[in-house]
């Protein structure tokens, strides 16, 4: 009867040490997120310059106006879709042009103590997220990063003067 009764604790061993096993794995990956994440922050903290709570895009010089050529916005009173006025699309391309930003332009760099270049982007070199209404009343979404991409996507034209 021992050996009966031994048995059954054994394959209670075995299977807490097979469920364990996942449970450590697990454990180390939490781990190494959260020793990975405090390296970046407490790396970020050492440096002297002042950091705003929120990249603020670079100001673009546009000098070009756009029209719009699609009905891109979906009036809810109507229940159809529309182009945007010239107002909207004015406002539309002065927030893309700063968002879509890609000049090294009064950027600086500075050397780091193990070597490294850091360079500050001031939310340049980012992409932007834009939607466009369908008729059906649901939204094509598209990532961009040039002002070309956001101009073909939004489906304006440059006006000619």
């Amino acid at each position: 009867m021992r050996n009966n009764s031994r048995t059954p604790d054994k394959t209670k061993k075995q299977k807490k040490s097979r469920l364990s096993a996942p449970r450590v794995v697990a454990l180390l990956a939490v781990a190494a997120v959260v020793i990975g994440l405090g390296t970046i922050v407490f790396s970020q903290s050492g440096n002297k310059h002042p950091r705003a709570k929120t990249a603020k895009a670079a100001p673009a010089k546009t000098d070009k106006t756009y029209v719009a050529t699609k009905e891109t916005i979906f009036d809810p009173a109507s229940g159809k879709t529309r182009k945007p006025t010239a107002e909207e699309t004015q406002e539309l391309v002065a927030q893309l042009s700063s968002l879509t930003n890609r000049t090294t332009e009064g950027l600086t760099g500075k050397q780091l103590p193990n070597g490294t270049q850091q360079i500050t982007l001031e939310g340049r070199f980012g992409g932007v997220m834009l939607g466009r209404a369908r008729e059906d009343g649901t939204t094509e979404m598209r990532c961009v990063t040039t002002m070309e991409e956001a101009v073909a996507f939004l489906g304006l034209e440059e006006a000619t003067k």
